[in-house]
């Protein structure tokens, strides 16, 4: 147990801190260089490595006693914060990447918020650090709603809140009883869905302001592969109309128009793949779908409330 036990005497609730890490020692040193001279510490610290070569990681943990250690999937994000989901005893868990950093008041704030709102997912803002685009580079980064095309770009209201910035958010563990990360989802996409997912289920989440965290990006593992971005999008957004707005309309003029537009809009970037890519991510994205079973999409509820359409 990591919380003083000042903090344990208040409440009941607890918090797990997930970090998912992979060949960054160097980060992930700082990150819990900056959890650990935290105000109030969380209850639970885990680390799950999906390096290849886990003993960097291991030189780091062993300066940190307390920290619970594990071996991940090594089949991606989503997994890996599965294979956390599985191993945390806390009534509430926070997932960071292993480049970022908390200030020091990070977990009273959380634990302040988790006794306002303890079944509500709380969600606040990261400000991200980007080295590469020059010193000093810094932009807050916020929630923001999908729009039709499942492009996070609709800024989020008290009263209509469907995604998360990870980073910063609270989960009730409750929710990891009907949900789990869409495994075959990335580079973010699977942070809108469970977000979605939780709002299917009847979650409500609320933003704060005053939850937040630094992201310093690393460059380390960062490469992206677009094919999989688009068939993420194609998916995710496809999903939610299917099963968790239950709106079949919807649905099927986003699977049949989006991989059009998709591929029209890389065919005005001149891309000289562009058919290419689009029919690729379009294939993709209905493997996902039809093998979602397997990959963390089942819930143990078969009826969702309506959620929100997105604008």
């Amino acid at each position: 147990m990591c919380a003083t036990k000042e903090k344990t005497k208040q409440s009941d609730r607890s918090i797990s801190l997930c970090i998912c890490t992979m060949n960054r020692p160097e980060d992930l040193e700082k990150c819990l260089e900056s959890v650990f001279q935290s105000k109030i510490k969380p209850d639970e610290v885990i680390v799950s490595d999906d390096s290849p070569n886990p003993e960097p990681t291991l030189a780091v943990i062993a300066k940190y006693p307390a920290v619970i250690y594990q071996t991940g999937p090594r089949l991606g994000l989503g997994p890996n914060r599965n294979a956390c989901i599985r191993r945390a005893q806390s009534t509430h868990l926070m997932f960071i990447d292993d480049d970022v950093c908390v200030p020091p008041d990070c977990f009273e704030i959380a634990y302040e918020l988790i006794a306002q709102t303890p079944e509500a997912v709380i969600t606040g803002y990261e400000m991200k650090h980007r080295s590469w685009e020059g010193e000093g580079t810094v932009k807050k980064i916020l929630p923001h709603n999908a729009d039709f095309w499942g492009t996070m770009k609709i800024p989020v209201s008290d009263s209509d809140c469907c995604s998360v910035v990870m980073n910063s958010t609270i989960f009730p563990t409750s929710l990891f009883k009907e949900a789990l990360f869409d495994e075959c989802l990335r580079y973010g996409y699977e942070e809108l869905d469970i977000a979605r997912h939780a709002v299917a289920l009847g979650y409500e989440i609320v933003h704060r302001d005053n939850l937040w965290v630094n992201h310093y990006q690393s460059l380390v593992d960062r490469a992206s592969n677009w094919d999989r971005v688009l068939a993420s999008q194609l998916y995710t957004t496809a999903k939610a109309y299917f099963f968790y707005e239950k709106s079949i309309p919807k649905a099927l003029t986003y699977t049949l128009v989006a991989p059009l537009k998709m591929t029209a809009g890389l065919i005005k970037q001149k891309d000289p793949k562009a058919i290419h890519k689009g029919i690729k991510a379009t294939i993709s994205a209905y493997q996902h779908f039809f093998s979602r079973k397997e990959k963390g999409f089942v819930s143990k509820r078969k009826d969702y409330p309506m959620a929100k359409a997105s604008r």
